[in-house]
Parts: structure tokens; sequence; C-alpha cells
């Protein structure tokens, strides 16, 4: 049995700092660019499949609304892509811009919000400068978004018979034996896609989608969908795993 997991430690937070970081530091430098592309590991990008257009679309709002709030001139509207880059470190990330500018995650530390250019190196007194103001200029609306995100993840896992944790970083998590899934098992008896993880304002279900041989909690066949708790023990097919709360 094995298990494959879309999972990151980077976060859409660290994400809308950097680009609002780079905003300040280019509109310094007098090359404001407008098109900002976010590299990432193929991996790290998995991760943020289903929530990339809503993200990107926040992370435009946030830079549209913090140039309007300093006074920077665009010459254009704001563009922001996610591009996968397996030359990028799992768990690090790089804006490039359309100006020669970029900016990148100091590796094995996705949590610093601390600035780093490859390209364009600031003074130091710049860069002290920035830093402060990262946090404040994300709107609240952006910051909500991500907020949710991160409590998401940090409030629930599965924990698999190997000892591997997936952390839950989406309301949806598809369970099965088809590589599409988001947690995978290679076991003939789980279904292709055999069951969902969903969460709502109510907490976590586990949901058969059909599968030939059904979902125990803690032992006991479910009909359809059943509400967890920490430390409930799932079986799909002959495979289980351990939910977790926190």
């Amino acid at each position: 049995m094995f298990a494959r997991a879309y999972a990151t430690s980077i976060r859409p937070i660290s994400l809308g700092r950097q680009l609002i970081g780079l905003l300040d530091l280019a509109s310094a430098k007098g090359l404001l660019p407008s098109t900002y592309e976010i590299c990432l590991h193929s991996d790290d990008l998995a991760a943020f499949a289903d929530v990339e257009q809503h993200l990107v679309r926040e992370l435009i709002d946030a830079a549209t609304q913090h140039c309007e709030q300093y006074g920077y001139q665009l010459d254009a509207e704001i563009s922001v892509v996610l591009q996968a880059d397996d030359a990028i470190k799992s768990g690090t990330f790089q804006i490039k811009t359309n100006r020669q500018l970029a900016v990148k995650t100091p590796p094995n530390d996705p949590k610093s919000s601390k600035i780093q250019e490859s390209k364009v190196q600031p003074e130091p007194t710049q860069t002290r400068t920035l830093a402060p103001t990262l946090a404040p200029t994300l709107p609240t609306k952006l910051v909500q978004t991500i907020n949710t995100h991160i409590e998401i993840t940090a409030r629930a896992a599965l924990v698999l018979a190997s000892g591997q944790r997936i952390d839950l970083i989406e309301d949806i998590v598809k369970i099965g034996r088809h590589q599409s899934c988001t947690i995978v098992f290679a076991d003939s008896n789980v279904s292709r896609v055999h069951a969902q993880l969903q969460h709502d304002s109510t907490g976590w279900l586990v949901v058969d989608l059909g599968s030939t041989n059904g979902i125990k909690v803690n032992g006991t066949k479910i009909s359809k969908e059943k509400s967890l708790t920490d430390g409930d023990e799932l079986e799909f097919g002959t495979s289980t795993a351990r939910f977790v709360a926190s």
C-alpha cells in the first residue's frame, strides 16, 4: 500500500506578502511591472489545484488595492499566474515579473516574510523598511481567505497505517485507487474513486462515493456518510487510516 498526497508547506499568506513586497520594491526602483509569475515546484502547485483560480483572483485584488492605496501608477491591469517549475526546491517559490525583477522565499523557511531578491539587489535599508509593512497591506478579504485555508490545514489530517500524516488542506479530498485522487491507495479492495472527506461549517464528513467494499468508521460500516471526530479509525476496503482533528 502507498499513498500520494498533494500537500505543501507554502501558505497563501506567504504568496500575498511576497507579492506586495515586490510591488513596493519595484515602485521604489521606478519599475512597476504589471505581470507576475509565481513559480513553484509542481508538487506545491498541485496542492493549490482546487483553489488556484480563487487564489489568483484574490492575489490580483490584493495587489491592485495596494497600488491604489499607495498611489502606484500601472500601465496595465495586474496579472498573476501560478507556474510549475521543478528547478525550484519544493517548499519554496519565486515570483518573476516582466521587468527583470524577482523575489524568492528562503529555502526551508516558508513562514518567513523576509524578501530576498534574486536579480536586483536592493539596499539593506530598503529591505528593512519594506518588511514591517507586508502584513498590514493585505486586504481583509484576502487575509480571511488565507486564514481559513491555514485553519483547515492545521486542524485536520489523515494518519496512514505507515505513520504518514497527510494534512487536509482542501475542503474536499478524494480517496481511491485512481491516480486522479488526492490520496491514492494501491489496494485492489479500494475502488477507483472510493470516498471523499469534505469540510463544511459543522466539521468533517467521510462520504462513500459508491464504492464496492464500503467504508467503516471505528469498525462499523456506514451507509452513505458520517461525521468524523478526532481519533476515528477509517477503513477503505482493507486499507486503514486514522482521522485527527489537530
